[in-house]
């Protein structure tokens, strides 16, 4: 009995396939459609409709948002070790390139061009220098580096700072200090 109803279900499921469906799409989203033989379609907000058998869709949030990276262990210029962690203020600008072509999750490749460029900023600098001019020349050096990469994905990057930011004391095997800590931000 369980599997005449179950067939009826899968009867029923495969014609509802021939229906167009309909989906909202809110201001802050966006959406992208791949139809047969077509290439990515964009989504715009609204009221649309498509046909399940033969279009995929996804709506993603494409208005502002944040995204904290991992606190990360680097070494400066001068050989300091200091421990530091982002944040990436960015928008989804092209839905097509962000999901429909060569990107899977635009958050998690946010992420990771931002925790790189980390590591490419701070390697740069020498611990003081970095001190004195983290909220000014390394956020602006960062949110260039982070918008330049970004853009191919169809993100726009708005801000990338340090939001974390110390420097650490290296103690050997016998506890003797072999590297001063020089502030913490």
């Amino acid at each position: 009995m369980e599997t005449a109803l179950g067939w009826l279900g899968q009867i029923f499921e495969a014609l509802l396939q021939l229906v167009p469906r309909r989906v909202i799409i809110k201001a802050t989203e966006g959406g992208v459609k791949w139809s047969l033989w077509r290439e990515p379609k964009e989504m715009k907000p609204g009221i649309r409709f498509y046909w399940p058998l033969i279009t995929a869709i996804e709506v993603i949030v494409t208005a502002r948002q944040t995204i904290n990276t991992p606190t990360q262990s680097l070494m400066t210029k001068d050989g300091k070790t200091v421990v530091a962690s982002g944040v990436v203020v960015y928008r989804i600008n092209d839905i097509v390139q962000a999901i429909g072509k060569q990107n899977w999750s635009p958050e998690e490749t946010a992420r990771d061009i931002t925790q790189a460029a980390i590591v490419k900023i701070v390697s740069k600098w020498d611990c003081t220098a970095l001190l004195e001019n983290i909220s000014d020349d390394v956020e602006r050096q960062l949110t260039d580096s982070c918008r330049k990469q970004l853009r191919q994905y169809g993100i726009y990057v708005g801000r990338a700072a340090l939001v974390d930011f110390s420097t650490v004391r290296q103690l050997n095997h016998s506890g003797i200090n072999i590297g001063a800590s020089h502030g913490q931000m």
